[in-house]
């Protein structure tokens, strides 16, 4: 019984990977995946890391 339903998913994954209307379906999927999860590098903003003398720039200490 299990071994049926394993060729029978078998068979309809053949099915599928023969179809190219599938193929470009499952390839549009794919590039939508890697650009939710891998976001391209021009997209993400680098931040520079502030320095002691811009976070206390415009005070005066009185020394």
């Amino acid at each position: 019984m299990l071994q049926d339903k394993l060729e029978r998913i078998n068979e309809l994954r053949k099915q599928a990977m023969a179809d190219p209307e599938f193929m470009k379906s499952a390839q549009a999927h794919a590039d939508a995946i890697k650009h939710e999860y891998h976001p391209t590098p021009s997209t993400q903003r680098s931040k520079k890391p502030k320095t002691l003398s811009d976070i206390y720039k415009g005070y005066d200490f009185g020394i």
